[in-house]
């Protein structure tokens, strides 16, 4: 009995070293991310933080906490990660103080998908830091760009800036890297145009670097170089002395209008809204309205061309809902009113329907997702003047 009571207490004194070691451990370990927790926001050199990251290696790498079954191991994990964390946030230092801006936002932005900071760093305050290095590195690539932009008067002056651009390292700024993406997409743009290649103007609303101003400027030049060719028009209505794209759009709308010219009017409506998207991006096209409106026009057009006056009626219906200066009202009611009149009963069928099943959120047919404004070989071939006519006009 009294063996038994001696080994009692003594594996009752063991249990309690052990204990009292383990508060001990935790302490320490509590501790030390606490000073961490306290350092990591105000280093200003990656040198800060080589005092505690030695010191958070030291506590994970002791051999108590890798014991079998020993509740320590999860102490350990916590004091890795938290070293993980610091190194990477040292990276963040280290290359804020080589003014390499760009790895500083990468290293920010893959520490601020980090479910739980280690070191209970607030989200926001990655952020914020991330925020302030693209300001950085915009201005970084501003003083370096400055110059060579400067020699840009034409589009001729671009494959030379370009290869300026790319010459030094500094060319990994994602700052300059956007603007470099704006100024090669316009570059090779013109360049296929000037050899009467097929091309497409990429659109622009991901790339940061068209909002600098000089893009902005080469890209509208060159809009109104492509633009005649695309609308077919580029021997007869070339943009005028001072016309800015929108006039020159606006101009050629009217005159297709006028004319009742419909593959014009179908031309200049696609071309501005493939502009008008690029930059605002999908579905916030400026004239989504016109687009849709015409696109309804065309379907009643093709399908009156196709004797298919039910469907015709329809599209005719749907396209006044949504009728805008585009597609005037009176050439839509002159469509409608003539079916009504040599095809009552189809003319009767649509209007049922679309009383009873009006959706105004079905798009006509042909409605996608703008993917760029194509600059075709040569101009599509002329159309011919039209004339007010009782019968379709041919739509493409």
């Amino acid at each position: 009995m009294r063996l038994s009571a001696r080994l009692i207490i003594s594996w009752l004194y063991f249990a309690a070293v052990i204990a009292a070691c383990a508060a001990e451990e935790d302490k320490e370990t509590a501790d030390a991310l606490r000073r961490a927790s306290d350092v990591v926001l105000k280093a200003r050199k990656a040198s800060d933080l080589d005092a505690s990251l030695i010191e958070l290696h030291r506590l994970a790498a002791a051999p108590a906490r890798f014991r079998s079954g020993n509740p320590e191991r999860e102490s350990a994990n916590r004091l890795y990660d938290a070293a993980r964390f610091l190194r990477q946030w040292q990276n963040y230092l280290w290359a804020v103080e080589g003014e390499k801006f760009d790895n500083g936002i990468r290293i920010l932005t893959d520490l601020a998908q980090t479910e739980q900071s280690p070191l209970d760093i607030p989200r926001s305050e990655i952020l914020a830091r991330a925020r302030s290095l693209e300001g950085k590195d915009r201005a970084q690539a501003d003083n370096y760009a400055a110059p060579i932009l400067q020699s840009i008067h034409s589009l001729d002056d671009l494959p030379k800036a370009l290869t300026q651009l790319k010459l030094r390292p500094a060319y990994k700024s994602q700052a300059l890297s956007n603007l470099v993406n704006g100024l090669e997409a316009v570059c090779k743009a013109y360049l296929a145009f000037k050899e009467g290649v097929a091309t497409t103007l990429p659109p622009t609303y991901w790339q940061t670097g068209d909002t600098n101003q000089i893009v902005t400027r080469l890209r509208a030049e060159l809009l109104l170089l492509v633009l005649p060719r695309i609308l077919g028009v580029e021997q007869t209505d070339p943009p005028k002395t001072g016309e800015t794209v929108e006039d020159y759009l606006m101009r050629m709308r009217a005159a297709a209008v006028a004319r009742h010219d419909f593959e014009l009017l179908s031309r200049t409506i696609s071309a501005a809204r493939e502009i008008s998207s690029s930059i605002a991006g999908p579905g916030q096209s400026l004239i989504g309205q016109d687009y849709t409106s015409f696109l309804y026009w065309r379907e009643g057009q093709n399908a009156e061309r196709a004797k298919r006056f039910f469907e015709a009626a329809l599209a005719y219906r749907r396209a006044l809902s949504s009728a805008t200066p585009a597609v005037p009202v009176e050439f839509i009611a002159q469509r409608l009113d003539a079916i009504e009149k040599e095809h009552p009963d189809e003319f009767r069928q649509a209007t049922e329907v679309t009383r009873r099943y009006n959706n105004p959120d079905i798009a006509p047919r042909g409605y996608g997702t703008p993917g760029g404004l194509t600059i075709p070989v040569v101009s599509p071939r002329p159309t011919p003047l039209r004339t007010a006519s009782p019968t379709a006009s041919v739509t493409p």
